[in-house]
């Protein structure tokens, strides 16, 4: 490959398996590729259960958390950090108004955790290693705007989540099913959170064109 690309690399399901298995070969590939190139991991993450796989590979680049909510450089104080929110009344009201529909709701400001239910079908979720968690009723422990929330919810809510989100809020936030079957997991965001929009950002800080883009 060729100088000076920009190259995106998603965590789960692309370098990692269930959660925490990574290829090895992969890894010392991309250390490689680094050297001649700028390499940026572009995950769902928080930045905590990221942190390690940056490192590992050595990177000095800004990172992309929450699937574009978060974009800092924890190697460069100076790079100018963004984070995108979605308004903690939100939340709040979600849980208020549909309450036969949930099961569990959590949110986060960074990397504090904000927890509706402690209960066995959050867990695989949370990644709370080195975050702080509260739990509890959100109206009493959200103190801010998180940058986003994941939502647990009954067999069978898709539509009525979907339409929930659009009536109240139109294009203003978005609703992502990650999951259906006996457990409906989502993700409620702002329209404005996008890996892509995050990466273009990135790479005119580095000054690298749209074509030496490639994401992974």
């Amino acid at each position: 490959m060729k100088r000076d690309y920009l190259l995106a690399i998603d965590l789960d399901g692309t370098l990692i398996k269930n959660f925490d298995q990574y290829d090895e070969i992969s890894f010392n590939y991309l250390k490689k590729l680094k050297e001649t190139n700028k390499i940026v991991i572009a995950t769902g993450r928080p930045w905590r259960s990221s942190r390690f796989y940056y490192e590992l590979l050595g990177l000095d680049t800004p990172i992309i958390n929450y699937n574009g909510a978060l974009v800092h450089n924890p190697k460069d104080p100076s790079f100018p950090k963004t984070m995108i929110t979605i308004p903690r009344k939100v939340v709040v009201d979600l849980i208020r108004d549909l309450p036969e529909l949930l099961i569990n709701v959590f949110c986060e400001i960074e990397d504090e955790i904000f927890l509706w239910r402690y209960n066995q079908e959050i867990v695989p979720y949370l990644h709370s290693d080195g975050g702080v968690l509260n739990h509890g009723e959100m109206e009493g422990i959200l103190r801010g705007d998180p940058n986003g929330a994941i939502v647990l919810s009954v067999s069978g809510s898709e539509n009525a989540l979907v339409g929930y989100v659009r009536e109240r809020y139109g294009e203003s936030l978005n609703l992502r099913i990650w999951s259906s079957g006996e457990l409906v997991v989502s993700e409620l965001y702002s329209h404005r959170t996008s890996k892509g929009l995050a990466l273009e950002a990135i790479g005119r800080h580095f000054g690298i064109p749209k074509e030496k883009t490639i994401a992974i």
